[in-house]
């Protein structure tokens, strides 16, 4: 079975491309192009489900269960469930997130092992700065990278891990190259970026300096003993020349979706600069070696969005039956505060937020609510919802490499959650005061 996972990556690459011809609208002469591509994806994740971790796996059950109930009874009731949403409704944004992967060939420069670590409260912070930088690039590459290269020099302890964890999962709130706003964009195709990416990026520096804040008064001998991650200047050419390009694409093709522009700018700038680095064939070889090794890593996500969308079809038609009732009658920063509150919780109790964000979305949209100001308050419980949770993939992870217990993990964060809860509140309100551009 040595093909099963090479064979996976390859579909995942042919749901890339096709996602993408698809939103260059180069695909018209087929029918239904994306259920080209969401049965890619399907098939890819048949083919990975036994490599996803057993919490993982009881939570896809219960996840398609209770999706295929909720669509069956809304048959049963002369209700339709929408097939867009089951067999393609996630594309887009598994797509964005496995073609943004290609830039952990590219996005952090190599480091020898017997460079010097830098020591101090100064390398806690730049350690601090750049992993929220370059996790708004590489995702979960970037804390593993930092990580493993701080680990072998001292044992990760649940200072360093819970600083991790808080700033990795901060940039959430603001990176467009995160699955959180892939995520967003999809269920909210309103919102507008440029305008989410100005509201989140202000939390996120507030949650960095309490981080820092709180390690001078609280943990001022582990601060001083700190061993950090030599962040180089070269570390954030990537990271700019991605945004950079996806403004400028953005502004140049307003008709193609941003999650496609994002993907096609992401293997633009991933090709381009290993060429630059190596040679055309060699960024080739690299770049096949990642479609069949790397791109399966992504199964956990894989399996989770595309199981998220069965729920929200079924979710979406018992709404429109008028079964499932709205507990608000409009959408404002205070609603948005309760929103917020219930998905922090629901997190804290292992619910992974894109499962929230699809449920609570079709009773949400019936409000007619502000899309940038529900956007937020999403982006907002992703990033401390997957800190607070034993369940998310950041703790999973820290725990198979660190040996530090997920639900260890969670816990250490809850009481930053609540910290940064209270600073959400005023923030949301904000945000609603605030005049939202409709160019």
């Amino acid at each position: 079975m040595r093909w099963r996972k090479p064979l996976a990556g390859i579909l995942i690459f042919f749901m890339i491309l096709v996602t993408i011809l698809d939103g260059f609208s180069l695909l018209s002469s087929f029918q239904r192009p994306l259920w080209i591509a969401g049965m890619a994806g399907w098939a890819s994740a048949f083919l990975l489900v036994a490599d996803t971790p057993g919490i993982l796996r009881i939570q896809l059950g219960v996840i398609i269960g209770v999706g295929l109930g909720l669509g069956m009874y809304a048959m049963s009731l002369g209700g339709t469930v929408d097939p867009d949403s089951i067999i393609a409704g996630n594309t887009g944004l598994l797509s964005m997130i496995a073609a943004v992967g290609f830039l952990r060939l590219v996005a952090l420069p190599v480091t020898e092992t017997s460079e010097h670590l830098p020591v101090g409260p100064r390398a806690y912070l730049q350690t601090l700065v750049g992993l929220n930088l370059s996790s708004a690039i590489i995702n979960i590459s970037a804390p593993i990278l930092i990580g493993d290269r701080i680990h072998r020099k001292r044992p990760l302890q649940r200072f360093t891990s819970q600083s991790m964890t808080r700033v990795f999962c901060g940039a959430a709130s603001w990176s467009p190259f995160f699955g959180a706003m892939a995520v967003v964009l999809t269920n909210l195709v309103d919102a507008k970026l440029s305008w989410i990416i100005l509201a989140g990026l202000p939390f996120t520096i507030i949650g960095v300096l309490v981080v820092y804040i709180e390690a001078k008064l609280r943990y001022r001998d582990e601060m001083e003993e700190f061993v950090g991650y030599p962040m180089h200047a070269g570390a954030l050419g990537i990271p700019l020349l991605l945004l950079v390009s996806v403004a400028l694409a953005r502004w140049l093709l307003p008709t193609v979706p941003v999650l496609v522009i994002i993907s096609v700018c992401a293997l633009a700038i991933t090709l381009a600069v290993l060429s630059i680095r190596g040679n055309p064939l060699s960024s080739l070889t690299q770049t096949g070696g990642y479609i069949t090794e790397g791109l399966p890593r992504i199964v956990n996500e894989l399996t989770l969005f595309l199981s998220a969308g069965l729920i929200a079809a079924g979710m979406s038609a018992m709404i429109k039956l008028g079964v499932v009732p709205v507990p608000f009658d409009t959408f404002d920063a205070g609603i948005a505060s309760r929103v917020l509150g219930i998905m922090l919780l629901s997190a804290a109790l292992g619910i992974h937020p894109v499962i929230l964000i699809s449920s609570f979305t079709p009773m949400l949209l019936t409000l007619d609510p502000d899309p940038n100001l529900l956007a937020i308050t999403y982006l907002l419980a992703w990033n401390l919802g997957t800190g607070s949770s034993p369940l998310s993939g950041t703790h999973l992870v820290f725990q198979g490499r660190y040996d530090i217990p997920s639900w260890k993990g969670a816990t250490w964060n809850w009481p930053y959650a609540a910290f940064m809860y209270a600073v959400a509140v005023p923030w949301l309100h904000i945000i609603e005061a605030l005049t939202i551009p409709q160019a």
